[in-house]
């Protein structure tokens, strides 16, 4: 006979720390390089083809390993994955401080991949312990707001050491908060993850059978398609506004400044979609999730103008619309597959990974030695089509007569 558990409507505040800690830890590092690039690149050869290749990497290692990351969140537990996340990360942030050329600067940021990609299905399952409905909803945002909130950091830093700072000083700095992160992560499993592995048991919301996948394969492939497309977008922004803004005369300390507007608009923005998700759970959640990727495809439009202007609202827009989408995105992966979120979690961040991979590579390309109008505009039209993947994604979650 198949037992259920009953996830609390609390998990405790130190799990989500936890999360949101180690999410910063990983997520910081590729957003630390691209911002401080060219302060790298006056003390080594360093541009913006080794930023690409450096971020790419780090995607890249991230991608192939999230699918088996997934299992293995299920079978070590969350908060184990958790710690040998932030260790891997801070260990990494060291080699980047250590990096006398590019290569090894690619190596460190490449390696950091391997981390990254525990995190986000250890991020689910965590959260998926919290009862169903707005207080979920608002986790997953405030978690999600963890990754915006690494690219502050990052503006922080530009503007700090814009001048005649140590960007080595500021690596280390930031890696020495990342080794920090393992004091707010619990220690043990929880209860959830310890019945799960037992056999026969199936954990459930409370109150509630345990609902039926939705959608079937291809609702999972079209999520898995837009969050590809999405990111190719969302990874590259953080990892090339700075030059964006440098190259068209914008001081550093101003970009600085208006990389941390993004940041602090793109976490509002995330907190304030899944608060408003949790009011239309599932499909229609994916129906915000698209609009918000449309609108960020403008903000990205913008951005190619080469105006003063266009690099504010751009910024400001592609960050609070372009990447503030992702809370909502995740949590409804998880009301799409409850009972195997940590596994479906590899997927979808398999595809994030990807983009992450192909997106810095595919700007680089565009932009050559600084054409960064035209590199705007094609990282504008993988945001459309990933809004209409999402759009496929709900209209196949609609057909399956499931809509909460």
């Amino acid at each position: 006979m198949t037992s259920t558990i009953t996830p609390s409507t609390t998990v405790g505040v130190r799990a989500v720390a936890g999360v949101i800690g180690t999410l910063v830890a990983v997520s910081v590092p590729p957003f630390l390089v691209g911002t401080l690039a060219i302060q790298m690149g006056r003390t080594m050869a360093f541009g913006a083809a080794d930023v690409a290749t450096a971020v790419a990497g780090y995607y890249a290692v991230s991608a192939l390993l999230s699918p088996f990351s997934g299992r293995f969140v299920a079978w070590c537990g969350p908060q184990v994955a958790l710690r040998l996340a932030a260790l891997g990360s801070a260990a990494g942030l060291a080699g980047v401080a250590l990096a006398d050329g590019a290569a090894g600067v690619v190596l460190a940021l490449t390696f950091i991949g391997v981390p990254n990609s525990l995190v986000q299905p250890a991020s689910n399952q965590i959260l998926s312990g919290i009862g169903p409905g707005r207080t979920r909803a608002i986790a997953f945002g405030a978690v999600q707001s963890a990754i915006p909130a690494a690219t502050l950091i990052a503006g922080a830093l530009l503007a700090v050491v814009g001048g005649s700072g140590s960007w080595r000083a500021a690596v280390w700095a930031v890696a020495g908060l990342v080794a920090a992160v393992q004091l707010v992560i619990p220690f043990g499993r929880d209860a959830a993850h310890r019945a799960a592995r037992r056999p026969g048991v199936v954990v459930a919301d409370a109150g509630a059978p345990a609902p039926a996948a939705v959608g079937g394969r291809p609702l999972v492939a079209a999520l898995v398609g837009g969050a590809f497309l999405g990111s190719i977008a969302a990874t590259t922004l953080p990892s090339f506004l700075a030059a964006t803004g440098q190259h068209a005369g914008v001081s550093p300390q101003a970009v600085g400044a208006v990389q941390i507007a993004g940041s602090l608009t793109c976490i509002v923005a995330r907190v304030i979609a899944s608060w408003s998700g949790g009011r239309h759970e599932g499909a229609e959640s994916l129906r915000a999730v698209g609009t918000m990727l449309a609108g960020g495809a403008l903000g990205y439009v913008l951005l190619g103008t080469g105006s003063g202007w266009g690099f504010l609202v751009g910024a400001l827009a592609a960050y609070g619309l372009g990447w503030g989408w992702n809370g909502l995105f995740n949590l409804s992966v998880t009301q799409a597959r409850p009972h195997s979120i940590a596994a479906v979690t590899g997927l979808t961040q398999g595809g994030v990974f990807l983009g992450g991979v192909c997106g810095p590579l595919l700007f680089a390309a565009v932009a050559g030695s600084g054409r960064y109008g035209p590199a705007w505009y094609v990282i504008a039209i993988a945001a459309a089509a990933s809004a209409a993947l999402i759009a496929h994604a709900r209209q196949r979650w609609v057909r399956s007569g499931v809509v909460t």
